[in-house]
């Protein structure tokens, strides 16, 4: 369950905040963090399974079970994106950092170097930093990932 931070998430006028599955009452309406979320595995009683996105309904070929994916809580889902999204934007903001570097050291003259520094900065990260990094990322989503039972309509 998510904790609420003090401040946050109440309006000026003193009104309750509009959550996110108010929100989302058309597919075209639903947060980007939920329309780029990672598949849902859905797997019938029946032994059919099928990966689905947030909002999409399913009609089992095997048995005609009709499953929905909008009975997942949204905010719980939005969370798992969250969570996904934090942990890719270091390692982005590194390379962003590695290339500004290199553009540095080719405008002083030192092209030599730049390579030098990019390969042992690349050898020590494949090394050391990603390992260290993926099993932290791997631990913040088992925590969030929770396991939802959606009963077919």
């Amino acid at each position: 369950m998510a904790r609420a931070k003090q401040g946050r998430g109440t309006k000026m006028d003193g009104q309750p905040p509009v959550t996110l599955a108010a929100m989302a009452s058309t597919e075209a309406e639903l947060p980007r963090s939920v329309r780029k979320g990672p598949p849902i595995t859905v797997t019938c009683e029946c032994g059919e399974r099928r990966d689905l996105k947030y909002g999409e309904r399913w009609r089992c070929e095997g048995c005609g079970r009709r499953f929905d994916t909008r009975k997942i809580p949204l905010e719980e889902y939005a969370a798992i994106r969250r969570t996904q999204i934090r942990y890719r934007i270091f390692p982005l903001a590194s390379c962003l950092l590695l290339l500004a570097a290199v553009v540095l050291f080719f405008a002083v003259g030192r092209a030599f170097s730049a390579l030098i520094a990019v390969a042992l900065l690349l050898a020590s990260w494949s090394i050391f930093g990603r390992p260290f990094y993926r099993s932290r990322y791997r631990q913040a989503l088992s925590k969030n990932v929770p396991t939802w039972n959606i009963k077919a309509d």
